[in-house]
């Protein structure tokens, strides 16, 4: 049997570990490379909101009716989480995305089967308390308080900012109409890394989610994921 020269054992065992490593290091770069980066679907329309700059009202109110002409039915009543009062002289109506004016006459019209000429007036005796909820991957998920002017990025700033594995470019926000929930996708991309102004305007008891991934049909999302799981009731009286 010839002899083994040691060293080059040695030499030939080091190259083929280099190689291996090397081949090793190969591979995983390339099982682990990332998918092609697709290009964003266009967003969803933004909801719009009244322009009237007049105050409607939510869930949580406390109001005061008043009947000029019929104090025996004088009352304060709260406007309940379905967006409904109850009244003698009505039964339950719809209150919440109203204005008090607005109400006051659709009370006035219920109420003349019962009595002659109302004259209602409806005064918001209460604020309800008004938050928007920040879900999904942010630091610290919770409800932040509303305040108008409210922003998208602004209310998740208010909970510690998106997490590392923050989907970014879709964030979902939802807000609702009078029978429903109603999400769009938001790309704030251009916000956070280039400093782009926002366009997008908070409402009461609106929510904001941030996932991990991409979100290409918010509606969909809305119905599989959101609409029974919102810690909140849907902010009746949104005109789209």
């Amino acid at each position: 049997m010839p002899a083994v020269n040691t060293m080059d054992f040695l030499d030939r065992s080091l190259r083929f570990l280099v190689c291996a490593v090397f081949a090793l290091a190969v591979f995983t770069a390339c099982g682990a490379r990332r998918p092609e980066v697709q290009p964003l679907p266009p967003l969803d329309s933004v909801p719009a909101r009244p322009a009237d700059g007049l105050y409607r009202l939510q869930p949580g109110d406390l109001l005061r009716v008043k009947f000029t002409y019929h104090p025996e039915y004088d009352t304060r009543v709260p406007v309940r989480p379905d967006g409904k009062i109850s009244l003698e002289t009505t039964g339950e109506i719809v209150a919440a995305g109203r204005t008090p004016e607005e109400l006051a006459r659709e009370i006035e019209e219920l109420s003349s089967d019962r009595l002659r000429e109302p004259e209602v007036t409806v005064i918001v005796a209460m604020l309800g308390q008004q938050k928007v909820y920040v879900g999904g991957e942010v630091k610290a998920p919770g409800f932040v308080p509303y305040r108008p002017g409210l922003t998208p990025l602004q209310a998740i700033l208010d909970r510690g900012g998106f997490t590392d594995t923050a989907r970014v470019d879709s964030v979902l926000y939802v807000t609702a109409d009078e029978t429903d929930y109603r999400g769009v996708r938001l790309d704030l991309t251009g916000v956070v890394d280039r400093g782009l102004p926002e366009t997008v305007v908070l409402g009461p008891n609106d929510v904001l989610y941030v996932p991990r991934t991409f979100i290409g049909d918010a509606a969909t999302f809305v119905r599989l994921y959101i609409r029974n799981l919102l810690p909140i009731p849907p902010r009746f009286g949104f005109t789209p």
